[in-house]
């Protein structure tokens, strides 16, 4: 569940309302990584102080940004502070240790960094370390069972975007499960608790909204994926339409005259309403109000390319 595209493809936005209202514990939860960095000794805290100086606590309230340390604050209102920040705080560290790792694997030239494995190793280990205590036998299996799923279907999601095969919707809802690390502090959360009830509902709630948002990432990075030669679910069904014979140029121009976007817009809309039954079956009220703000957001930016759509054809 990453972030949707570069900064230069995305719109001006605000806060999300119901992320404003864990920005203390965000506060909290960062200055926590922050004060771990410091214990690193040399080169390593080097490189971690650059890593996250460049992101900033905002992106984890970002209206784009998607839920992974607030789903855990949603579920657990009855943890105690202490269980919850060290599982923020480890969910915090491993998910910069999957952002280090994917940006050297998928853009090695550009965002990628084979150096920032070495900190992003000491993340790895200490997010390990805060969620132990916290996780009973079946969590940290769970948790283990969710790691080796994202480690998967990451792979199983490149070959698909680094190659020129057909893209059906069955294989983009499989490889969304790439997110199954935001299970893990899930898990810890009903560990903690001591609830053992609708552990079930956990996986289809993240995978639903890792499709949502799989799909408004596809829309908002289309143009630095075509630049990249990345072949998405949206470049995919883009290249379809195109023929055999299309190219990038055929592939812009349908994007830009066809309501391809707007559909794939409409499907994360509907991920985001089977989400819902699966987080009222854990107790999480929070929850719909997170979905209508981000409905509004879809809504947003839908109306702006049908906008632009109509304006590029009276122009024409």
């Amino acid at each position: 569940m990453g972030s949707a595209g570069p900064p230069e493809a995305r719109r001006e936005q605000h806060l999300v309302n119901v992320y404003e209202e864990n920005r203390e514990l965000m506060e909290r939860t960062w200055a926590r990584v922050l004060a771990r960095l410091d214990t690193y000794p040399g080169l390593l805290g080097e490189l971690g102080l650059g890593f996250f100086d460049r992101v900033g606590v905002d992106y984890l309230l970002d209206t784009d940004a998607a839920p992974l340390l607030h789903l855990p604050l949603w579920l657990g209102r009855d943890v105690h502070p202490h269980a919850m920040g060290d599982i923020l705080e480890g969910t915090a560290l491993s998910y910069a240790y999957v952002r280090i790792l994917d940006n050297l694997v998928d853009e090695p030239e550009s965002r990628g960094s084979a150096a920032l494995m070495h900190v992003a190793n000491a993340l790895l280990w200490d997010a390990l370390d805060l969620w132990r205590p916290h996780a009973n036998a079946r969590a940290w299996a769970a948790c283990r069972d969710a790691w080796l799923l994202y480690s998967d279907r990451t792979e199983a999601e490149r070959r698909a975007v680094t190659g020129r095969e057909p893209y059906p919707f069955a294989d983009f809802v499989d490889h969304a499960q790439k997110c199954a690390l935001a299970e893990a502090p899930l898990y810890l959360v009903l560990s903690s608790t001591g609830d053992g009830r609708n552990w079930e509902s956990v996986r289809p709630l993240v995978r639903e909204l890792a499709v949502s948002y799989g799909l408004f990432n596809d829309v908002m990075g289309h143009a630095r994926d075509l630049e990249c030669g990345a072949h998405t679910f949206l470049v995919a069904k883009a290249r379809t339409l195109a023929g055999k014979r299309g190219n990038d140029a055929d592939v812009e121009h349908i994007l830009a005259t066809t309501s391809l976007q707007e559909r794939f817009l409409d499907e994360a809309t509907a991920a985001l309403d089977r989400a819902l039954p699966h987080a009222e079956a854990l107790d999480m009220p929070n929850f719909p109000v997170f979905v209508d703000e981000r409905k509004a957001r879809l809504r947003q930016v839908r109306d702006g390319i049908t906008l632009l759509r109509l304006v590029s054809s009276l122009a024409a």
